[in-house]
């Protein structure tokens, strides 16, 4: 009888082609920024570690991750930096999204933000100006905490569970007396995004504006960031149009399936 060799670890993941498999390590560690081990890219991945520590030797040896030689975690390279950059340069979110964000704008007359997430916090992508007498503008690089942010919620709602879990175990500091600054508060409100998918944050950034936020969906379902509308509390009262909300969420997902995100439902 043949002995089982090397290859008899892939049979979980075999179907998956290796250039697929090395963009999901690629991936996986570019959302780790302090640095993954083989153990903990294999069990994250569900692949065997033999099959991890292959891809991650070849990606170290052709200058796409770094590793630790203290702690032997892998990190990303600068040759993926790199790549990275070159790949912003060609293609920008906005210019691919514009179509259906100036539908959005024009349906309801608010500014509409494109906005991605880091561990405490949301940053503004780019923004499209709303139509509305009262225009709220907002720079690109702009930081939200994210309890107090409509964007902010659906990052704890459907991101990862690590980075809620550590986010609720630090103080929540009020941005306006609406701010929700109790824990099992926030908690219950989150159970509550999760179940309409969209959230909002009446008055609770900043007094006098509202937003209205939807999450951005990439293949797989992991969360890219989030698409919002923003404005006066006049134009988004804390009880919103439903058809504002309707349109904010027929355009996430419009553009969560160009990102190849396919809904189960």
């Amino acid at each position: 009888m043949a002995q089982a060799g090397p290859a008899s670890d892939d049979a979980a993941d075999a179907s998956l082609p290796t250039a697929i498999v090395s963009l999901q390590v690629i991936e996986a560690l570019a959302n780790a920024p302090q640095g993954l081990g083989v153990t903990q890219l294999s069990q994250q991945l569900g692949m065997p570690k033999a099959r991890a520590h292959r891809h991650l030797r070849a990606l170290r040896d052709h200058g796409y991750l770094l590793q630790d030689p203290v702690t032997n975690q892998y990190r990303v390279g600068w040759q993926l930096y790199l790549l990275g950059k070159a790949c912003v340069g060609r293609f920008d979110l906005m210019t691919l999204a514009r179509p259906a964000l100036e539908r959005l704008r024009d349906a309801v007359g608010q500014t509409v933000v494109i906005a991605s997430y880091a561990e405490q916090a949301v940053a503004v992508i780019d923004f499209l100006r709303g139509t509305s007498p009262l225009e709220i503008t907002l720079r690109p690089g702009s930081r939200f905490s994210h309890h107090a942010s409509a964007q902010g919620k659906l990052v704890l709602a459907y991101g990862p569970a690590t980075l809620r879990e550590q986010y609720l175990a630090r103080p929540l500091e009020a941005e306006t007396p609406r701010t929700i600054t109790a824990p099992q508060a926030l908690r219950d409100e989150l159970d509550r995004v999760r179940r309409r998918g969209w959230s909002d944050a009446p008055e609770e950034l900043f007094t006098g504006i509202n937003a209205l936020a939807a999450p951005l969906l990439q293949a797989g379902g992991a969360l890219f960031g989030t698409l919002a509308i923003v404005g006066s509390i006049h134009y988004l009262p804390a009880e919103p149009d439903p058809a504002h909300v309707e349109a904010l969420r027929r355009t996430a997902a419009e553009l969560s399936a160009m990102m190849g995100y396919a809904d189960a439902s």
